[in-house]
C-alpha cells in the first residue's frame, strides 16, 4: 500500500480545499493505474463534511500514522507547503524510523 502525505493545515480554508483537491486527483490516478493508494487527507477531508472535528496535525497524528505503519511505502507529494508541514516531517521521520521507503513526488 501507498501512503500519499501531503500538506493540508491552513488557517485559509481555500487553501485546505485546493490541496485535498490536488492530492485527490493524483492519488486517483494512482488508483486508475492498479495501485492501493491512500490519503489521510483525502479520506479525512471527506469525513468533515460530516462531521466538525479539528483539521490540525495535532488531531490527526494517531490516525495518519497507524495508517502509514500498515504502507509499504510512502510517496511525499511536494505540493506548495509541503517543506513547511508540521505532519509530513513527523511521517517522514517515522518513515526512516521504521524502514519504511520514501519517494519525493514532484507535484504534477
Amino acid at each position: 500500500m501507498i501512503y500519499v502525505a501531503s500538506p493540508y493545515s491552513h488557517e485559509d480554508g481555500k487553501i485546505r480545499e485546493e490541496r485535498y483537491e490536488k492530492v485527490t486527483k493524483y492519488v486517483a490516478d494512482l488508483v486508475s493505474k492498479g495501485h492501493v493508494a491512500i490519503s489521510p487527507i483525502t479520506y479525512g477531508h471527506s469525513l468533515l463534511k460530516y462531521k466538525k472535528m479539528p483539521t490540525d496535525f495535532k488531531f490527526w497524528e494517531n490516525f495518519c500514522l497507524d495508517l502509514l505503519s500498515k504502507s509499504d511505502i510512502m510517496y511525499v507529494y511536494k505540493m506548495d507547503g509541503w517543506i513547511n508541514s508540521k505532519g509530513i516531517q513527523m511521517e517522514i521521520k517515522y518513515a526512516e524510523e521504521n524502514n519504511i521507503p520514501i519517494v519525493y513526488i514532484v507535484e504534477q
